[in-house]
This record gives structure tokens, C-alpha cells and sequence, in this order.
């Protein structure tokens, strides 16, 4: 079983979820915010995806 794979899956569904439950609820003021914040969110679950997969190999 590749479980590098198997981590990104799951961190991508979880990022999807969260942005798409804080763009639903947010106002237009928030939504402009959550634009400019989700490029570092994106990136920082890169980075520990990457740390994880290093662990393990």
C-alpha cells in the first residue's frame, strides 16, 4: 500500500472541505481574505505532507 498517496487523498479532501465550509459561511469582506490565505494553507500542507513522507522512507 502506498501510503504517500494515501496521506495526500486525505490532506487534499480535508483542505477542500474547510475552504468550502469557510466560503459558505463567510462575508464578501472574508471571502477576499480567505482568497490571499488558502495559497499559504495550500502550502503549508505541502510542506508537512513532504515531512511525512520523508519519515517514512
Amino acid at each position: 500500500m502506498n501510503y504517500s498517496s494515501m496521506i495526500k487523498g486525505i490532506a487534499a479532501g480535508m483542505v477542500v472541505g474547510a475552504i468550502t465550509y469557510a466560503v459558505s459561511n463567510a462575508t464578501a469582506r472574508d471571502r477576499r481574505r480567505l482568497k490571499s490565505n488558502t495559497f499559504k494553507a495550500v502550502r503549508s500542507v505541502g510542506n508537512v505532507i513532504n515531512g511525512i513522507t520523508s519519515m517514512m522512507s
